[in-house]
């Protein structure tokens, strides 16, 4: 019987291999293609006769924790940018300060302070330059400040080191057994969109809770935003996507505008139902149906074919066609209600019939980007121009960023004067290395226990490679078979989102620590010297981030609400009106919402409130800049009283935003019917950019005057609500 259950074991041993290889294949591709660029990145060191491969093979590794070939390419870009603008000031800073320590070490701790507030504040590739700006000044300045006539051959060998494993990692990646970014950007875009119909779906069937719809919106910009990442490194490699990047950057614009008008629509259905006005919903809700019934979907689709996107696209268009008459004849049906029912029915009909104009305008472009053609003539001129629009975050996290990487510079700097110790100057590397890593992760606490975790494996890998099996080698052939296994592994650690920093620490510090020299030098006290420094700087970077202004807590927390609010303030009310105002408000107000979802809370209540203003902030926010854009653009369309009740309506929504008293309240909601009055009912049967203007601004007046009413957003003071 034994037998039997050996022999089947045996035969399954081959298939269980098989399904391993199905479903892991891409990580062992992409670990074997890693050994490979690191170690061809040492080989060229060597043959060139380059002191120290360390640093090549550690910037092919950083470079090759992303599997596809663009994002390679694209952060070897702005690694070559960022190491060379590093290595200048490195340079700058030893010819000011030679053999002076203390004036060096503050001055090298500003700059990575500096560098630090960079890589926090900005967002995608911009800020991996700034990463790079800071610690590259320590890793060319550090080990050449007491000998200043050698600073210059540090930072050529240096830059040398880091164009040799950007080539060598750009070139692996792109040639051998590639893996696109386009490919990934298009099905991630059709997994998006699949998404997208669902959080249409549930906004206007209102089957969810407030809470999970709101829950499925931020999901739904995260995602978005990951694209847009994705974007920014597909056109490094392929040209005929560059061409078509204003498309993307249109999708991005119009994926927006969608999302907040489904989500607005889906607010005004629940004051409606706050109000108990059932006649209004049952007015509407034929026309709800009918746009329902276009997207009649299996639900949890994953992918949608294009055949199927482009059929929903053209039903969408004729239901956008003929909705306006629609719209008023359900209108003359309700000539028995009353004014504000009236009011709630023409808001709720205009808000569905911009949303939908928007979501056909974006299947457009998403067609159009799937088919390599142009875009369709039918957007308008301001969305047809595309606009960059450069990521950032609070001002004060940036700061408090950079305060913990200075005090923790400053620290190690300061342990090393006191102490004498020859090692110092590694650790000193490496707190600013780690501070400014972690400067740009989620999630600093658990990237630093998982960066020291990967520190202390890669570091006894290292001593047990370079002292037990280094030795023993003859030629770079033998070098190349048993490092390669060693590097697979921290590769194939890294792939997995949940290790992927213990994977990338040990990849990075068993190089950095094992130290490949050429000609490679027997001393296991410098290995363990260095390795004893990398881990604690690593561990001065993590207790400053733990201690000094914590990420995750209320004051941080508080800074993102203070600058949610001020976005309203001095953006959508104060900003001169120019293309791409609306654009780069959403988009600000997409990152906040999300950088507010990441940080932790010590009170869930707490977090509750602040995406209640994040959500009352961005329907506002876009409210005012609409109605200033359509009072622009359409001037002569309204009357001459309207300019002056704009006027008093958006300073009094700033005035609130700055301060929610009792007082601000009350001059907010009279401004609001003030405006609302100015503006004259038109029918809907005439569908003239004048006459949609005004239904547009009607309805987003009345929006604005549901959110001033509804006690759960913090717009409303406490006392009034809990009243």
């Amino acid at each position: 019987m034994s037998s039997v259950l050996d022999r089947s074991n045996a035969l399954s041993w081959p298939q269980n291999a098989m399904e391993y290889w199905k479903a892991d294949r891409g990580r062992l591709i992409h670990a074997a293609k890693t050994a490979v660029a690191v170690l061809l990145s040492a080989w060229l060191c060597m043959r060139l006769e380059l002191l120290t491969p360390r640093t090549a093979m550690v910037s092919t590794v950083i470079l090759m924790m992303h599997q596809q070939a663009g994002m390679v390419i694209a952060r070897g870009f702005y690694r070559g940018i960022g190491m060379a603008v590093g290595s200048l000031a490195g340079l700058m800073l030893v010819t000011l300060f030679p053999q002076r320590p203390m004036p060096f070490l503050l001055a090298l701790s500003a700059w990575v302070a500096l560098c630090v507030w960079g890589a926090s504040y900005y967002r995608n590739y911009q800020s991996y330059g700034f990463v790079l700006a800071g610690y590259a000044t320590a890793i060319t300045a550090v080990p050449a400040w007491s000998n200043p006539y050698g600073i210059f051959d540090s930072v050529v060998y240096t830059m040398s080191d880091v164009a040799i494993g950007v080539v060598c990692a750009s070139a692996v990646s792109a040639l051998l057994i590639p893996q696109h970014v386009v490919p990934a950007l298009l099905q991630s875009g059709q997994r998006h969109f699949a998404h997208f119909l669902a959080f249409v779906r549930q906004a206007l069937r209102g089957q969810l809770s407030p809470e999970a719809i709101d829950a499925a919106h931020i999901a739904l910009v995260s995602e978005r935003a990951q694209l847009e990442s994705l974007r920014s490194a597909a056109v490094f490699e392929d040209p005929q996507l560059r061409l078509r990047n204003p498309i993307m950057i249109r999708l991005n614009r119009e994926f927006l505008d969608a999302s907040a008008g489904f989500h607005a629509i889906r607010q005004v259905r629940e004051r409606m139902a706050r109000l108990h006005r059932d006649d209004c919903w049952n007015a509407l809700r034929a026309l709800h149906d009918d746009f329902l019934g276009i997207l009649t979907v299996p639900e949890g689709t994953p992918l949608l074919p294009l055949a199927d996107i482009k059929a929903i696209h053209a039903s969408i268009r004729a239901y956008v066609d003929g909705l306006p008459g629609r719209i008023q004849a359900q209108r003359e049906t309700l000539a028995g209600m009353d004014d504000e029912g009236q009011e709630l029915f023409a808001t709720g009909a205009a808000l569905l019939y911009f949303a939908a104009r928007d979501f056909r305008d974006y299947l457009t472009d998403f067609i159009a980007l799937r088919e390599g053609g142009a875009a369709s003539a039918d957007h308008g001129s301001a969305k047809a121009r595309p606009e960059h629009i450069v990521s950032t975050a609070n001002h004060m996290a940036a700061s408090a960023a950079a305060l913990r990487a200075g005090i923790a510079v400053l620290a190690v700097a300061s342990f090393w004067l006191a102490s004498g110790w020859v090692g110092g100057a590694s650790a000193l590397v490496a707190v600013s290395i780690t501070s400014a890593l972690f400067a740009v992760v989620p999630q600093p606490a658990v990237a630093s226990r998982h960066m020291f975790l990967g520190c202390l494996a890669g570091g006894v890998t290292a001593f047990l490679f370079n002292f037990f099996v280094l030795p023993r080698l003859d030629g770079f052939t033998l070098l190349a078979a048993c490092m390669a296994p060693i590097l697979m592994v921290g590769s194939y650690v890294n792939s997995f989102p949940s290790t992927a920093v213990l994977g990338l620490g040990f990849n990075i510090y068993f190089c950095f620590i094992g130290n490949l020299a050429n000609p490679n030098v027997y001393d296991p006290t410098a290995l363990l010297d260095t390795g004893f420094a990398m881990l604690l700087g690593i561990g001065t970077s993590a207790l400053a981030f733990s201690v000094v202004l914590p990420y995750g807590s209320d004051w941080a927390m508080q800074s993102y609400l203070r600058q949610i609010r001020r976005e309203v303030v001095r953006v959508a009310c104060g900003s001169p009106l120019r293309d791409g105002l609306l654009l780069r408000f959403e988009s600000g107000m997409r990152d906040f919402i999300i950088q507010l979802q990441s940080r932790a809370s010590t009170r869930g209540g707490a977090r509750s409130d602040f995406l209640g203003w994040a959500f009352a902030a961005l329907e506002l926010g876009r409210a005012i800049i609409q109605i200033r854009m359509d009072g622009a653009n359409f001037a002569a369309s309204l009357p001459s009283e309207w300019p002056a009740a704009q006027y008093a309506w958006q300073t009094s929504i700033a005035a609130l935003f700055d301060q929610v008293t009792p007082e601000r309240h009350a001059q907010a909601l009279a401004s609001t019917r003030a405006a609302l009055q100015a503006i004259p009912r038109r029918n809907f049967v005439d569908t003239s950019p004048g006459t949609l203007a005004c239904f547009r601004m009607r309805a987003l007046l009345h929006a604005t005057e549901l959110s001033l009413l509804d006690d759960t957003l913090p717009l409303m003071p406490r006392a009034e609500a809990a009243s």
